[in-house]
């Protein structure tokens, strides 16, 4: 029966060595490491960095501290916004071109146009291809968009919990 209560204990002990193992949740002043990214939809970066931030006292990023409270290592959150929430009223529709075919191709040397394929059309600006439609005549009308990149694609946000260490 001794032998029974022995072997009992030591299982409990292994078990709750087992849970202390495992991944640790974020709690309120914990040095927490994370990756983050922003990128538009053609994976285009707009800001990337790592970082140790302490929870409580993130400075600047206060808006960040709410979405990790409770995650763990390795924990991946990947969000989208949609432009339009952010940048509508900095998009001018006016700022849109089409070019044919064979503007492209022989005007302006692009062997192969196609969607986020970029379009230099100064030495100073390059722009992008934002879409392909038909024109009256049912060719290829490659639409250009001259405005800021951020104002006409999806942001899609992306932070990985790497480390979180109790303080």
């Amino acid at each position: 029966m001794q032998h029974k209560k022995i072997i009992l204990a030591w299982m409990f002990l292994c078990l709750l060595v087992l849970t202390s193992c495992g991944s640790k949740k974020i709690d309120n002043s914990d040095l927490v490491s994370l990756d983050y990214t922003i990128s538009l939809s053609d994976w285009t970066l707009v800001e990337q960095w790592s970082k140790d931030i302490t929870m409580g006292n993130v400075g600047g990023i206060e808006w960040m501290e709410s979405m990790i409270e409770w995650a763990k290592v390795d924990d991946e959150l990947t969000w989208i916004i949609n432009w339009k929430e952010i940048y509508k009223s900095e998009y001018n529709p006016n700022n849109i071109q089409p070019f044919a075919n064979i503007i492209l191709t022989e005007v302006m040397n692009i062997s192969d146009p196609k969607v986020w394929t970029k379009v230099e059309t100064n030495s100073m600006w390059e722009w992008v291809i934002t879409r392909i439609e038909k024109d009256s005549e049912w060719y290829d009308s490659y639409i250009v968009d001259f405005n800021d990149p951020k104002t006409y694609s999806d942001l899609s946000y992306y932070i990985k919990i790497t480390n979180v260490e109790k303080l």
